[in-house]
């Protein structure tokens, strides 16, 4: 026998005013927004935040970024040293065991085309927002992490 109920044209979501499902919800959009942005650039989110960390942090040590990013040093030495075979960064010794980490003109160059996509993503969400409403959005969700070991400042896009 066929079920001849009307198919509603809205459902009752139990999640829809908790605020972790929303910024869940919100997350998942714009890292897979993100995501397809940065595959022409053969960069990851993960490799997409150490390359601009050296950017910002010319000099900057892998274990600095490990402690500020909470990348573990097993992750981090593969991931900077396909950086330096694709020629992206340069390591200048600090001294016999560490060393310096700055971007190539190469690597200079892919930062700057992922800025532009980090751009373009950037404003996926907040077109419905005012300027006042995103530096807000912004603040709130800044003083729900905990500070890491390494503070990190920030600066607008």
């Amino acid at each position: 026998m066929k079920d001849e109920r009307p198919v509603p044209t809205t459902l009752n979501h139990p999640f829809h005013g908790l605020m972790a499902f929303q910024l869940r919800q919100a997350s998942v959009l714009v890292a897979a927004d993100l995501g397809e942005r940065l595959a022409d650039l053969s960069l990851t989110m993960t490799n997409l935040t150490v390359l601009l960390m050296i950017q910002s942090n010319p000099g900057v040590t892998q274990t600095e970024l490990g402690k500020v990013l909470g990348i573990q040093r097993a992750n981090l030495a593969p991931l900077t040293a396909t950086f330096a075979a694709r020629g992206l960064i340069k390591r200048n010794r600090i001294d016999g065991r560490s060393y310096g980490l700055s971007l190539t003109s190469g690597g200079a160059d892919l930062a700057a085309r992922a800025w532009e996509h980090v751009r373009a993503n950037e404003m996926l969400l907040p077109h419905r927002l005012s300027a006042v409403e995103r530096a807000a959005i912004v603040d709130l969700l800044q003083s729900l992490r905990p500070e890491p070991p390494g503070h990190l400042q920030g600066s607008p896009l």
